[in-house]
Parts: C-alpha cells; sequence; structure tokens
C-alpha cells in the first residue's frame, strides 16, 4: 500500500511532522511513498516528500530496492554491491562511461 505524505500550508504541520508520519509509516510496512521534485507539489500547492526521503527512509529500516532495480543500479554504477548510493563523481563517471560505449 502507498501513501502521499504532503500537507497544505493552511495544516498545523511542519517538516518535522512529515518526517515522523514518513518514519511511522516505514515502521507500520508502507511501500510506496511519493516523490516530488524539492518536496513542491506545484499543482496542488502542497508540501511532500521529496526523493532523498525514501533513501532515508530504506536506510534508517535496513530495507532494499526491488532486486531486479537494485541489480540495474549497480549495473549503471549508481549504487554497490551493497545498495549504498556511491559518490556522486563515481555515479556521473560511471554514467559517461555509459554513454560513450557502442549500444549492446
Amino acid at each position: 500500500m502507498g501513501c502521499d505524505v504532503c500537507y497544505t500550508s493552511e495544516a498545523e504541520v511542519d517538516q518535522d511532522d512529515m518526517d515522523t508520519l514518513l518514519t511511522l509509516l516505514g515502521v507500520a510496512g508502507v511501500n510506496f511513498i511519493m516523490g516530488i521534485p524539492c518536496a513542491d507539489g506545484i499543482m496542488l500547492n502542497n508540501q511532500s516528500m521529496s526523493f532523498h526521503d525514501a533513501l532515508y527512509l530504506r536506510e534508517v529500516l535496513g530495507l532494499r530496492r526491488a532486486p531486479e532495480f537494485e541489480l540495474w543500479l549497480q549495473q549503471m554504477g549508481i549504487v554497490d554491491q551493497a545498495g549504498r548510493l556511491m559518490p556522486s563523481d563515481a555515479a556521473a563517471r560511471a554514467l559517461r562511461f555509459r554513454a560513450a560505449s557502442p549500444s549492446r
């Protein structure tokens, strides 16, 4: 089950409340959260979770990505064998190398 952790400016909440709710949902077993660039939902004018919030939740709870997605991330040089993000310069080098390599 998934969830969009968000609020509008009329609500009496802040980002700390959102982080707490996200953590509680993760402990409860939620398997999908909405991730919005910069956590700014411009269409509905709300604050939401950003993509890095899912990374935080996985790290804190010791969760892994779907196996086929994690394998692809490893092949692209984005994560290491343990599923941790590679330093941004290593990932950028791997992506540049892949882009320069001939198609398979």
